[in-house]
């Protein structure tokens, strides 16, 4: 028998674990609905004070309603072990993701980094922190739709929690520098995170890592990262600008909101600029000494060096006036010549159509890709399609016509073919229409593409599923078709035999023939009853009888009561003549 918490919720089946909870897939039996279900590991219930903490920052995130946060439904106690019952979300977490698909591009990493700084920007206007912002705690379903999960939970983590190797070895790539000092925890440092979960998304990689807790978190302290570009050199300058914005250590440099990288983001896709650009200092030396004026008026990310820099600089004489006319104008001059030659270099570049090759295969896209002096994008995404055969080009991006620059890479969805799934057993258990609606789709599947059929069936009550196409556990398409034929009961029932003693032969087998009963005849002679006249009737009326059993009839012959009559006139007509002849009067 399953476990149910709290008297309603069913768990199905186990699926994660944490360093603070196991994670269960439920179904809630009161509202008819699948939940995720958290429980606390052992070691965390008999602490009080985290128990406390944790009930009430649960609670608090259940205020949140956001179509990019995973709500929280309830929070409760079965026995000794703590649980939060949560929406069920059908997809994977973005670490999984990033494994398997990193370096993601450009646009979809700012539409994964839109939806989150969404659910960040609505949990900060309700005064909730989330404190681990991380891939492990964004989950994302098939069609792209991103949910965060767990806010407000991070707080309850006592100090005690953060001991156990697995959670703080998954939390420390993520943490900001004023969490790694163990300073209060603020917007910015949610901010922060998702700036290392979008520099991972593009590079498949964090910026710090290290063999220990500790050496990571004085790298997010100590250590400038690599600029994105330098992995991949596909990012986006624009949305590496936002990256580093948002992962400066220095508060005061980073996005003051979610609010202001939501709208940089937004800015970034619609082709606008950003509000503001802050160029990070270059990583290699060359490139410092030759734009290092340039990084210093353009509000550079500090580093330690810098800093030493600006310290001791600040003993030498200061330029005059006429100096920084001058410094002013070789800074004038040399963007004027950069521009004009970004510029030049843009307009050098020869444009082309990109080509259709949607419904077409990989190498067939390639191929056309090739023609026109373009190229695939390396990362390709798969999604299932009800309309596109599996492993055919779904969408592009740009789309067909468009004309871009030459070797433009050009993203490609690809499809997997349509989403299956078992098929549940609903012919068992006398199960009605209403019920076996919700369990097709708590399986996946599309109810509006059930066709119903009534048929009758003696052994299945009227008005259950008496059966189903797909089979029972048939591997199906969740949007395909389904046939359920629904139970009409018994076509015949019982009924009282009717009475059609004394009428004629036609109209007793029309009445007995409305009432569903085959009729079959017998003749007899009768001198009380007329010719076709019903005599008698198998069985009698009255009598119980099913619907299409056989009845019998008995219908007179004659020669009935008027022959009868005229028969007993000879019979005393010769009577009478016998008498006269015997006393001579013939």
């Amino acid at each position: 028998m399953s476990k149910i918490f709290g008297g309603r919720y069913e768990v199905i089946d186990r699926i994660g674990a944490g360093g603070m909870a196991i994670v269960y897939k439920a179904k809630d039996l009161l509202l008819n609905r699948v939940v995720t279900i958290k429980v606390l590991r052992e070691q965390f219930v008999s602490d009080e004070d985290f128990i406390r903490r944790f009930r009430r920052e649960a609670q608090s995130a259940a205020s949140l309603s956001h179509p990019n946060i995973v709500s929280v439904y309830d929070v409760g106690k079965e026995g000794d072990m703590e649980y939060i019952v949560m929406e069920y979300v059908e997809g994977r977490n973005l670490k999984e993701i990033i494994r398997e698909y990193a370096p993601l591009s450009t646009d979809q990493s700012i539409n994964l980094g839109r939806q989150i700084t969404k659910a960040i920007q609505n949990a900060h206007e309700h005064h909730i922190i989330h404190r681990d912002i991380k891939p492990h705690n964004i989950l994302v379903t098939a069609e792209g739709h991103a949910k965060v999960t767990d806010f407000g939970i991070a707080r309850a983590v006592s100090s005690a929690t953060v001991t156990h190797t697995g959670d703080i070895i998954g939390s420390v790539h993520y943490l900001s520098p004023e969490q790694a000092k163990g300073l209060v925890s603020n917007e910015q440092s949610d901010i922060y995170s998702l700036g290392i979960v979008l520099y991972e998304l593009v590079t498949g990689r964090v910026p710090y890592d290290g063999e220990t807790p500790i050496t990571i978190a004085l790298k997010h302290l100590q250590e400038q990262p690599v600029l994105p570009s330098k992995i991949n050199p596909l990012v986006d300058k624009e949305f590496e600008a936002v990256i580093m914005r948002a992962i400066a250590k220095s508060p005061e440099q980073r996005y003051k909101s979610a609010k202001d990288l939501l709208e940089d983001l937004n800015h970034i896709q619609a082709g606008r600029p950003i509000s503001k650009l802050v160029i990070p200092l270059a990583d290699d030396s060359e490139a410092t000494q030759t734009h290092k004026g340039m990084a210093t008026i353009l509000a550079p990310i500090p580093t330690k060096d810098s800093a030493l820099g600006a310290e001791s600089s600040s003993v030498k004489k200061k330029p005059s006036k006429k100096q920084w006319k001058w410094i002013a104008l070789g800074l004038a001059l040399l963007f004027l010549l950069l521009g004009g030659l970004a510029l030049n270099n843009y307009l050098a570049v020869d444009q082309t159509k990109v080509p259709d090759v949607v419904q077409k295969t990989v190498p067939e896209a390639g191929t056309s890709m090739k023609e026109a002096k373009l190229i695939l994008d390396p990362i390709v995404i798969y999604d299932f399609s009800d309309t596109i055969e599996k492993d055919h080009i779904i969408s592009q991006e740009p789309k067909a016509q468009i004309s871009v620059k030459i070797g433009r890479a050009i993203q490609i969805t690809v499809s997997k073919g349509p989403e299956t799934a078992k098929f549940p057993d609903i012919t068992t258990g006398q199960m009605s229409k209403e019920n076996a609606e919700i369990t097709i789709s708590n399986a996946g599947f599309d109810i509006k593409k059930i066709v119903y059929d009534t048929k009758t069936n003696e052994n299945v009550p009227k008005g259950a599923i008496s059966a189903q196409n797909p089979a029972p556990n048939a591997t199906w398409a969740k949007s395909g078709g389904i046939l359920l034929t629904i139970s009409d009961g018994e076509q015949f029932h019982q009924i009282n035999m009717p009475n059609v003693i004394g009428r004629t032969s036609t109209e007793a087998k029309k009445a007995l023939e409305e009432n569903n009963l085959v009729v079959l005849i017998q003749t007899l002679q009768s001198g009380t009853s007329p010719a076709d006249v019903v005599l008698s009737t198998i069985p009698n009326p009255g009598e119980t009888i099913k619907q299409g059993s056989e009845v019998t009839m008995v219908v007179s012959l004659g020669p009935g009561p008027i022959a009868q009559a005229n028969d007993q006139k000879v019979k005393k007509k010769i009577v009478v003549i016998n008498s006269r002849m015997s006393e001579g009067d013939l």
